[in-house]
């Protein structure tokens, strides 16, 4: 178990990206731009889940792409 919070949100990209050998590299480099803190509460809870895989990371990922889509569009708007 991990809380990514006290630490660089880098380590927190690179424990989610270990699960899929740099896959989605790109996508949680860019979140962790848009959205830190997330990224780092993900990782957090994803390090205490026993039963943590690769199809659970991918959801993550997505809801960090996500979450990301939505910091960009606001600032487009302003």
């Amino acid at each position: 178990m991990n809380n990514f919070f006290s630490q660089p949100v880098g380590r927190s990209v690179l424990y989610l990206n270990d699960f899929h050998n740099g896959k989605f590299l790109n996508e949680l480099n860019r979140a962790a731009r848009l959205v830190p803190s997330d990224v780092k509460g993900m990782a957090s809870l994803v390090s205490m889940a026993d039963d943590a895989d690769a199809s659970m990371v991918e959801a993550v990922v997505q809801n960090l792409t996500r979450w990301a889509d939505g910091v960009d569009e606001l600032n487009q708007v302003h």
